[in-house]
C-alpha cells in the first residue's frame, strides 16, 4: 500500500539546507504554481535559454533562473530584472566563470537605472545599500543563487573565496534621478531614457567614502581619488573599473559648480594614477606578468582605471551629510569587464 507524505515548511527547509540550495538563510519553496507565475510575468518558456557558461558547459534555462528567483524571494514583476541581470552576467566580456570561483570573492553586484524604479518596489534612497526593501534584497539574491545551484558556486565546492564580504548574499544599486543637466547611467551606456536597465559588476564590498565638511568641488574629488588609489585594493595600478555611488550632497556641489559626469570621470582617471613607488610602500610587489604588467607608462605612473569609460556613476542615497560610497571591481579588466542589459516589460520575453 502506497505511502503517503506531509512535508511541513520546516521539511522544506531543512531538506533544502542539507542538499546545499541556499545560502545559508531560508528560502521560499519553489511550488510549480510560484515558478509558472515567474515565467508567464516574464513571457518565457521553462526551456528558454537565458544565458550559457561554455566553461562549466552548463545553460541557464528560464525555469531554473525562476525557481531561484522564487526561492530568493522575488515577486514577478522582478523576474525580468533577474532574466536581464543573467544575460548580462552570461556576456563572455563579463568572465562569469572566474568571477564566481576566483579566491578573489567577488559579488554579483547589479545595478539597476530606470525611469521608475519605485513601481518595482526598488529603493534609491534613504539607506540605499542597506536592508528594509525587498525588491534590491532578493533580485540580487536570485543572482547569487542561480551561481551556486545552476553553475555549481558553492563555497565547498567551485567557489574559491579566501574572505568573500556580505555582498555575496545580495548587492544591488538602484540609482536615483540625477540632478539637472545629468543624464542617468542607462543613457550614457547607450539606452533610451524609458528604458530600464542592469549593469554587472564582479564586485569587492563597498567602502563608504565620508567628506563632510569641503563644500569644494575639487575637496569632494580629491577625498573619491583616495578612496580609489588605496593600495590594498587589487585593481589599484592595474587598470580595473569601479563604480562610484554619488550621494546627495556630493553630486549636488558638484552638478551645482558646472561639473558634467564626464568631466567628473576625466578628472579621477588622472588622478588616480600611482607610482610604483607608492604602491611599494604599501607592500605591494609589481607584477609583469602576461595578465597584470605593470610597467609604467612614459611619466612614471600606473594606471588605476585606464579610460574614463571605466568609471561608471551612480547617484543614490538621501539628503543629509556627506556620504557616498564606492565599490571596485575585484580584479582588472583583462579578466572581467562590467556588462549590461535591456529589461524587458512584462510579457516582453527574454532580453
Amino acid at each position: 500500500m502506497a505511502t503517503s507524505f506531509t512535508f511541513t515548511e520546516h521539511d522544506v527547509q531543512e531538506e533544502f539546507f542539507a542538499r546545499g540550495w541556499t545560502d545559508g538563510l531560508p528560502v521560499v519553496p519553489p511550488t510549480p504554481d510560484r515558478v509558472e507565475a515567474m515565467l508567464a510575468f516574464a513571457g518565457v518558456t521553462a526551456g528558454d535559454v537565458v544565458g550559457t557558461v561554455p566553461e562549466r558547459s552548463r545553460n541557464i534555462t528560464a525555469e531554473k533562473a525562476a525557481i531561484n528567483a522564487v526561492m530568493a524571494g522575488c515577486e514577478p514583476q522582478h523576474f525580468p530584472v533577474v532574466l536581464a541581470g543573467i544575460a548580462a552576467m552570461c556576456d563572455p566580456i563579463f568572465g562569469c566563470n572566474t568571477a564566481i570561483t576566483s579566491t578573489g570573492g567577488a559579488a554579483l553586484c547589479l545595478v539597476v537605472s530606470g525611469p521608475n524604479l519605485e513601481a518595482l518596489g526598488l529603493n534609491a534612497n534613504r539607506n540605499a545599500l542597506g536592508p528594509g526593501y525587498r525588491a534590491n534584497a532578493t533580485i540580487g539574491r536570485a543572482m547569487r543563487l542561480v551561481a551556486m545551484n545552476v553553475l555549481g558556486a558553492r563555497s565547498n565546492y567551485l567557489d574559491g573565496s579566501s574572505i568573500g564580504h556580505p555582498g555575496k548574499y545580495t548587492m544591488l544599486v538602484a540609482e536615483d534621478s540625477p540632478p539637472e543637466g545629468w543624464d542617468p547611467l542607462r543613457v550614457e551606456l547607450g539606452y533610451n531614457q524609458d528604458d530600464t536597465t542592469v549593469t554587472v559588476l564582479a564586485a569587492e564590498g563597498s567602502h563608504q567614502v565620508s567628506n563632510q565638511l569641503n563644500g569644494t568641488p575639487e575637496g569632494i574629488l580629491a577625498t573619491y581619488a583616495a578612496a580609489m588609489t588605496n593600495p590594498t585594493t587589487y585593481g589599484v595600478g592595474k587598470g580595473h573599473q569601479v563604480l562610484l555611488i554619488l550621494g546627495y550632497v556630493h553630486r549636488m556641489i558638484l552638478a551645482e559648480a558646472g561639473w558634467t559626469r564626464q568631466a567628473i570621470r576625466e578628472h579621477l582617471t588622472e588622478a588616480t594614477r600611482v607610482t610604483p613607488a607608492y604602491l611599494e610602500a604599501a607592500g605591494i610587489v609589481m607584477e609583469h606578468t602576461t595578465q597584470n604588467d605593470m610597467t609604467p607608462d612614459a611619466d612614471g605612473k600606473l594606471a588605476t582605471v585606464r579610460s574614463p569609460d571605466d568609471i561608471f556613476l551612480v547617484t543614490a542615497g538621501s539628503p543629509g551629510a556627506g556620504w557616498s560610497a564606492y565599490i571596485p571591481t575585484w580584479a582588472p579588466t583583462i579578466h572581467s569587464s562590467a556588462s549590461s542589459r535591456k529589461v524587458q516589460p512584462p510579457g516582453g520575453g527574454l532580453p
